[in-house]
């Protein structure tokens, strides 16, 4: 881009460029602000030899919001949090595969489901902070931003790690609290230090890098106490990390960190902002203090639940406007990914500009006095009147905040309670006086405060909607219901239709959109109830879409249900409307308007009203006009056929497959023995699978664990239990309490701070009350450390989660045995833990039933039919490679395959030995071991055979060979990529940063492939 060509702030110099143009080093954000307002939407200014360039008008942000043509780029201030987060997600570069993967495993953390379980932590927090609070009550101010900054980091810590900081007991800042704090400073510091000054700053360079050990240190210690403590599927950040395996350790500590920063600075100016304005608008107050006092009235200890929060919705309109006039990360940075242009100017790929929040939040769009603070600026009209890219709070498109819902969540419970609760009184009349670090926060900001003693009358606005249907459909008429969905909130609500449309009398049934690409059946009405994933068709939808314009929907009526998030303004509801409309294009007849449901404002009340008047247009159309009210009878009959699990297993999908024989194979005799499994299933007719596949297995848990669990709960393992109303898990009939506890839930996943709190209510010892903690261990480790006390079921119930599939990658081939597949598997086993899923796998008998699917397997994992390949991978990881190179026999494949393998001694566990020293002798591979107990040359494991065989391993990559490597995530993964950068930067003299580019291209290219797993 030719900067030359763009305004700049006047009074330029040589060297300096604009750095003495307003308080740039103090006030960066301020200054270029003020740029804006003078030069206009877009302008450069110049920091010594570097020009950068600032986008803020809305038409100009709105062309690099195109994912086609701009992407993220790591400006240099945000480079520089590299040194303290490395490759987390905020920080990594484009081309670093640990940002896909990161992602990738952590979007389930925000899914809707997962919300609902961080509110009780988040609700517990808020109740620390109003505790502190109430102790200011007619006394000394309150300092707002800092306790908003305890409040958000307590919250993130526990919700998201299972660690609490404290901050409310402590009566000094908890070290990595003011580490962190520290080390931010250093970090802006630095992007404003001018380069001849740096020997002047020698020590505040030691002090960061103490302050980075230490973060380091407290991180790893609670990655190692998870670890440790053996437990699994907990669900929050760490968990779902830890649990994918896809992760090494050292990006699991930079993901930490990652969200420990972003998930209570911007949170915490958030909240500190709109307080502020409240105080300073009372006529706002006023009507926040309506809302909250329409529900909960008078109530000392409001108790809102997750639902609740969503209908705050004026307490959430204060949050957006403050949030517009003060975005915490004000500016993000914006790179061409081809040769383009913004605004008529050109610019070319690799070139970035910044976009500056604040002055596009002050943009003319905005309307008049922008300055003004006006909630109203985003009642639901005025949003979708605006353009979608005017408000960019979090950044913008794929690598956009992905923890916005869970910071707004918390932000507007939070100023709801205390909105409730208090008078919030300017006893100083402050004037807002901003600091910038990482982010914006007000300085100097207090408040005094009192209990609010009258609360205002609000008469409740007449409902639009009747939420209760009458009438029956008639008899026979078939209901199917469709969903698009990745994480499972459409697929939920998809499964609520379908039994509120059994009640009514339809034929029910439940599928994925992808299931009708086909065609949409005429026989009955179809609802739809889809999502987007970044403005794209979710997983379960891709071929749908693809073929709905080609689709003849004469005959066919529908109705569609959008679900979605309005602060991904940019792409709320796009899939939901393309569908609706691409249906009624077809020529399909649309029974009732499209509805919205927001996830971030009263979703369930969102989809409520739409389906009543769903259910109305239905019925109106198949309703059975002679069918008389329904009458309760003096009994009902219900047929209930399959098995015990038969609604858990169709929810998952699963097959009953029979288990052929189960054999050891390792000299479980030997020493060194460690026992794996090698098992072979009998497919169901109808079943297929393809090489490297996985198998996917309900488990059961273990009878003794069984037998402990119900001993604590004090239940009779024969005792008959029913369910009535929705039952919190998929049965559908009554089961015992031995049933229950075997099949449907975890029982070793650790207990949260929540699950102790409600376990305490229920223990009356005072002593043992107050010693309870969520110390990693499971609640049943818990109560029986703690006996006084227990959970009655429906509690426990509320605190386990369904039990978890397992996955296990088939060892077969479909070439050579296209009906049976084999499974290896290693039971987990220490001293105080047993794997649930390998444990139930492992003991298995010929002639034993395992519940369980096929699952594709990654397509960039299935090995080439020619053409060169490496493979590595270390026990059982093995499993994959076993089925690829029986492909390779079968088909007479002689193409260059190395098979690097790590197992413990030769004389023990050299897996399927024969097999691979037959497929050797037929040229279809070449068998690489290594043995860690009996070092052959000293190499002990797979990456030392690696780099010695350099000269083999880099002839076969220069002739195009990919690289597979399946296994151990947290240390062999990452050893076996080392091992390449040193045979890449010994064959080409490259430094560490050529190679790591390198295989970070072999990696883009899906030449370097990885399926790992924590280890």
């Amino acid at each position: 881009m030719d900067v030359t060509r763009l305004p700049h702030p006047p009074h330029r110099l040589p060297l300096l460029g604009d750095l003495l143009g307003g308080d740039v080093r103090r006030r960066p954000l301020q200054t270029a602000l003020a740029n804006a307002r003078e030069l206009g939407p877009i302008f450069t200014r110049r920091f010594l030899d570097r020009d950068v360039v600032f986008v803020c008008g809305a038409d100009l942000v709105a062309e690099v919001s195109d994912e086609t043509r701009f992407a993220k780029h790591v400006a240099p201030g945000l480079a520089m949090i590299r040194r303290i987060a490395g490759d987390g997600l905020f920080t990594a570069y484009n081309h670093e595969p640990n940002w896909q993967k990161a992602h990738d495993v952590l979007l389930p953390a925000f899914a809707m489901s997962s919300m609902r379980t961080y509110h009780p932590t988040m609700l517990k927090v808020a109740r620390t902070l109003i505790g502190s609070w109430d102790a200011h009550v007619g006394g000394e101010p309150v300092r707002v931003a800092e306790d908003m900054t305890k409040l958000t980091m307590d919250t993130i810590g526990l919700a998201g790690f299972g660690y609490d900081f404290g901050s409310f007991e402590r009566e000094t800042e908890h070290p990595f609290v003011s580490a962190l704090a520290r080390s931010l400073g250093y970090v802006q510091a630095k992007t404003r230090e001018l380069p001849w000054t740096a020997p002047l700053h020698r020590g505040d360079d030691r002090r960061f890098e103490q302050d980075v050990a230490l973060m380091n240190k407290i991180v790893d210690d609670v990655i190692a106490a998870r670890k440790a403590s053996g437990e699994r599927g907990t669900g929050d950040l760490l968990g779902l990390m830890l649990d994918g395996g896809e992760l090494d350790e050292v990006n699991i500590r930079n993901q930490v960190i990652t969200f420990l920063i972003a998930g209570h600075e911007t949170t915490s100016g958030a909240l500190s902002f709109a307080l502020h304005y409240l105080v300073k608008n009372p006529v706002v107050l006023a009507r926040a203090q309506a809302e909250v006092d329409a529900m909960w009235g008078d109530a000392e200890r409001p108790d809102p639940d997750f639902a609740d929060v969503g209908k705050l919705r004026y307490v959430r309109q204060i949050l957006n406007e403050a949030l517009r006039l003060w975005p915490t990360a004000a500016a993000f940075a914006r790179e061409a990914i081809v040769d383009t242009t913004i605004g008529g100017h050109p610019i070319h790929k690799g070139q970035w500009v910044m976009v500056l929040a604040p002055a596009l939040h002050r943009d003319a769009v905005w309307g008049d006095n922008v300055e003004a603070f006006d909630p109203d600026r985003f009642t639901p009209e005025r949003e979708k009147a605006r353009p979608v890219h005017a408000f960019k709070p979090f950044g913008t498109g794929e690598r956009a905040c992905i923890g916005r819902q869970f910071a707004l969540h918390e932000a507007t419970l939070l100023l709801g309670l205390l909105i409730h609760r208090y008078r919030l009184i300017d006893h100083a009349n402050y004037q807002l006086e901003i600091k910038e670090t990482l982010t914006v926060k007000p300085t100097g900001f207090t408040l005094k405060l009192a209990r609010r003693t009258e609360r205002v009358s609000v008469t409740a606005p007449a409902q639009d909607v009747e939420r209760t249907v009458a009438g029956q459909a008639k008899a026979g008429t078939a209901l199917r219901v469709l969903h698009g969905s990745n994480l499972g909130t459409c697929r939920e609500f998809a499964r609520r239709i379908a039994d509120d449309g059994k009640e009514l009398g339809f034929d029910t049934a439940v599928a994925p959109l992808d299931d009708y690409a086909g065609g949409l059946p005429t026989d009955g009405p179809v609802v739809i109830v889809a999502a987007s994933y970044n403005g794209r068709p979710t997983d379960d939808a891709v071929k749908f879409t693809a073929a709905l314009s080609g689709m003849d929907g004469s005959g066919v009526s529908y109705a569609v249900l959008g679900v979605g998030d309005r602060n991904w303004a940019a792409t709320y509801q796009r899939m939901p409307a393309l569908l609706d409309a691409g249906l009624a294009e077809t020529g399909a007849k649309r029974l009732v308007e499209r509805g919205e449901a927001d996830a971030s404002g009263d979703l369930d009340g969102d989809v409520a009203g739409w389906s009543a008047r769903m259910w109305q247009a239905l019925l109106e159309t198949y309703g059975d006009p002679g069918a008389k009210p329904q009458e309760s009878p003096m009994w009902t009959v219900t047929t209930i056929g399959g098995d015990i699990t038969s609604a858990l297993d169709e929810r998952h999908g699963l097959r009953r497959m029979t288990v052929l024989s189960n054999e050891e194979l390792v000299d479980v005799e030997h020493p060194l023995g460690r026992s794996k499994r090698h098992l072979r299933i009998a497919l169901p007719d109808g079943v297929t699978y393809r090489t490297a596949d996985h198998l996917t297995v309900l488990p059961d848990n273990r009878p003794e664990l069984v037998e402990r669990a119900a001993r604590l709960l004090r239940l009779d393992l024969d005792e008959l239990i029913a369910f009535s109303g929705r039952a919190p898990l998929p049965i559908d009939r009554p089961v015992t309490v031995r049933q229950l506890l075997t099949h449907f839930v975890e029982l070793q996943d650790a207990a949260t701070a929540e699950h102790v709190r409600l376990l305490a209510e229920h223990n009356p010892c005072p002593p043992e009350r107050a010693a309870l903690r969520a110390n990693g261990k499971s609640l049943l480790d818990i109560m029986e450390a703690h006996p006084a006390g227990t959970m009655p079921l429906e509690v426990f119930l509320r605190c386990v989660p369904a039990m978890r599939p397992r996955h296990y990658s088939i060892s077969s081939s479909p070439l050579s045995s296209p009906t049976e597949i084999d499974l290896m598997v290693s039971p987990l086993r220490s001293s105080d833990f047993v794997g649930v899923g390998s444990h139930h796998v492992t003991r298995l008998q010929p002639g034993d039933t395992v519940r369980a699917r096929v699952s594709p397997c990654r397509e960039a994992f299935r090995l080439p039919q020619d053409g060169p390949v490496i493979m590595v991978s270390a026990g059982t990881g093995l499993a994959p490679f076993r089925g690829g190179i029986a492909d390779r026999v079968a088909r007479g494949v002689t193409a260059p395959a190395l098979c690097y393998f790590g197992c413990d001694h030769p004389d023990v566990d050299y897996l399927h030995r024969a097999e691979f020293e037959a497929a050797e002798a037929a040229g279809a591979v070449r068998m690489r071991p290594t043995f860690w107990q009996a070092p052959e040359h000293g190499w002990e494991f797979v990456q030392h055979r690696i780099v010695a065989e350099q000269d083999e391993v880099w002839e076969l990559l220069e002739a195009g060979a990919r690289v597979y490597v399946c296994g151990d995530g947290r240390r062999m993964s990452p050893a076996v990529r080392q091992s390449f950068l040193t045979v890449h930067s010994a064959r080409t003299g490259a430094d560490m940063a050529k190679s790591q580019r390198w295989l970070d291209e072999l990696i883009a290219t899906d030449r370097y492939v990885e399926d790992v797993y924590a280890g």
